[in-house]
């Protein structure tokens, strides 16, 4: 019953809602209509072991499909893998993503936050250690330096601890300065990805868990079977095979980000750089409240770890809709603030 008091965006009685950072184009229709066609198999158990998704998760990753372990969205595999270390501790690159700590915490994890990648390169690491990463970052969109993260990386492998890379919001970066294949060259590294944000399957629920093949058997042993349905492996294939939707996804989200970051400039504020579909920024401590009022719903970052504001105000995240709507959350900004 947490999730009545969760923090997580999503407002559904709201006209536009800006707290949750899923594609503004929403599902595309090659997915659509996958998942039409595979009603006629729902009366039948899915494949438990996701055949033929993970066959076109391995060409869309260019990764062997023994690597990959599909999950029910990526809270599910988050949860699975802090089970399997459960004991263990976590450091959590932070203000970032909460389920990291809440997931160790559930399997009674020790969990460390560390400010900054400088001050992980104090820490020494021990072989049962994980360190979450998040790229780019929730909630600021950030994304760590090659140099940076590898280094944190070739760390942690001398210390035989495990680095954890949350890459949901992966496929938003234009110019990524890496990629996951790179990532997925160290035997120390996991790489998350999701269908919930960059092809806007939020609802349909499917994430994967790419890394070392052995541990991979020895976390799916902690899934429920038929955690994925026949609706959502149809979706999943449907989409790693769409190229054509990441490419005006990416264009858009590059426009946008920028026309709606200039606007908050405009409107007084000082948004953070982001290479995601989100922005973060410092505002007023009623901000969201007048928002809210005229049927707009923008994320308050008071749970995050580590992000505190100055007195009086706050940190919000807003997402990066179609131009449309960032012009309505612009002219709805410029009005409740006067």
């Amino acid at each position: 019953m947490r999730f009545l008091r969760d923090a997580h965006g999503g407002d559904l009685c709201a006209r536009y809602d800006f707290s949750i950072n899923v594609s503004p184009l929403g599902m595309s229709g090659k997915v659509r209509r996958a998942i039409v066609g595979a009603l006629k198999r729902a009366g039948r158990y899915p494949d438990p072991y996701c055949r033929e998704l993970r066959g076109t998760l391995s060409e869309k990753e260019g990764v062997p499909s023994d690597r990959i372990l599909v999950g029910n969205g990526a809270a599910e595999l988050i949860y699975a893998y802090a089970a399997y270390h459960a004991g263990d501790k976590a450091y959590i690159l932070s203000p970032t993503f909460t389920e990291y700590a809440s997931a160790f915490s559930a399997y009674k994890g020790r969990i460390e936050y560390v400010y900054g990648i400088e001050n992980a390169k104090k820490i020494q690491f021990q072989e049962s250690d994980t360190v979450f990463v998040c790229i780019p970052n929730n909630p600021d969109g950030a994304i760590l330096a090659k140099e940076e993260l590898f280094g944190l990386i070739d760390r942690c492998a001398a210390a035989g601890a495990t680095v954890f890379a949350d890459a949901c919001f992966y496929d938003f970066v234009s110019e990524p300065p890496f990629s996951l294949r790179e990532l997925l060259a160290f035997e120390n590294v996991f790489v998350l990805q999701a269908f919930t944000k960059s092809y806007a399957q939020a609802g349909v629920r499917l994430g994967y868990l790419m890394g070392d093949p052995q541990k991979l058997l020895a976390i799916s042993e902690l899934v429920q079977p038929w955690s994925v349905s026949a609706l959502a492996q149809a979706a999943g294939i449907a989409a790693a095979r769409d190229g054509e939707y990441l490419v005006a996804l990416r264009k858009l989200i590059r426009k946008e980000r920028e026309y709606l970051s200039d606007g908050l400039k405009r409107c007084g504020y000082a948004p953070l750089p982001s290479q995601a579909n989100f922005i973060l920024f410092e505002g007023e401590e009623d901000l969201a409240v007048r928002l809210r009022a005229k049927g707009i719903a923008i994320r308050v970052c008071d749970d995050f770890v580590g992000l505190t504001a100055e007195k009086g105000r706050k940190f919000y995240r807003v997402a990066v809709r179609t131009g449309r709507e960032n012009r309505i959350l612009l002219k709805a900004l410029n009005e409740v603030m006067k």
